[in-house]
């Protein structure tokens, strides 16, 4: 495996740390991860693409070990994180790049890909996201992200993350469980265990509606798409056909399991990469 280093970044008067793989005068790859994820997410799909790619897996506001929210209503918004990402990305001093977003991560992939002009994004891969996103299921996000639950030890954690993801369609060996909950957990003060994240990075699930209905920048993007669709996805029929009809160069990608996933897997591996490559 490819070795990875840690790096941090001023970007937008926020502290935003970030993991890089291969050799940085090649072309980069950003890797972004979703509402809940970290840098970490996607190591084993970074480390395969860091043979042909400089890649970029960044930790957003709220998550990992970058800032947490200073701004309640500004930070959790997805211009912001644009904001962040074309930041980011003239100092990486990228000329363009090839980006793969999951859930959020996809989305601010989608407003970039429509609008950033300096460094140009030439491939766009969406892990399981469209352009929309049912009320219902944002409300039930919200609450859960603003009221994450506590557990008394570590292992209590580990085991409902297991058994909440498992049943969404996601299949790790018992080693990643481990490495996965200990990325997206942290400890209180009183020794209990939570999710990682930042609660108030729930505030753009109703600060922000303008988030969740992206069709006026998903018709401006101009370059290759791929939406991965899971079997169990939160995007629906009707998006992904769209998507598809609408878009100028839009394929779809239909995987197991349900909305998260590590894109780890060797079929998934090689669709990115083909799609990468061309």
């Amino acid at each position: 495996m490819s070795p990875s280093r840690s790096r941090f970044l001023t970007c937008q008067n926020r502290k935003i740390h970030l993991m890089e793989w291969g050799d940085p005068q090649r072309e980069k790859v950003v890797i972004w991860h979703g509402v809940t994820g970290t840098c970490h997410d996607h190591e084993i799909l970074a480390a395969s693409l860091a043979q042909h790619y400089h890649v970029i897996c960044p930790d957003a506001i709220g998550c990992g070990l970058s800032d947490w929210v200073k701004d309640a209503r500004r930070d959790p918004s997805l211009h912001f994180a644009a904001d962040i990402a074309q930041d980011m990305m003239r100092q990486l001093e990228a000329t363009s790049v090839r980006w793969i977003g999951s859930s959020k991560g996809g989305s601010l992939g989608m407003i970039l890909a429509a609008q950033m002009q300096e460094c140009p994004i030439t491939h766009l891969i969406l892990n399981d996201v469209g352009p929309t996103l049912p009320e219902r299921f944002r409300q039930a996000v919200k609450v859960k992200l603003a009221n994450p639950p506590r557990f008394e030890h570590f292992l209590a954690f580990e085991n409902h993350l297991h058994d909440f993801l498992s049943k969404t369609g996601l299949t790790l060996t018992e080693q990643q469980w481990r490495r996965l909950a200990m990325h997206w957990s942290r400890r209180m003060d009183d020794g209990t265990f939570t999710f990682h994240n930042d609660p108030a990075i729930a505030n753009q699930f109703s600060d922000h509606p303008e988030d969740f209905d992206l069709w006026h920048y998903f018709q401006r993007i101009n370059c290759k798409t791929l939406l991965i669709k899971g079997q169990h996805s939160i995007v629906s029929a009707e998006d992904a056909e769209r998507m598809q009809r609408d878009g100028l160069d839009c394929t779809l990608y239909q995987r197991q399991g349900g909305h998260v996933t590590l894109l780890d897997s060797a079929e998934e591996q090689s669709v990115i990469i083909d799609f990468l490559h061309h």
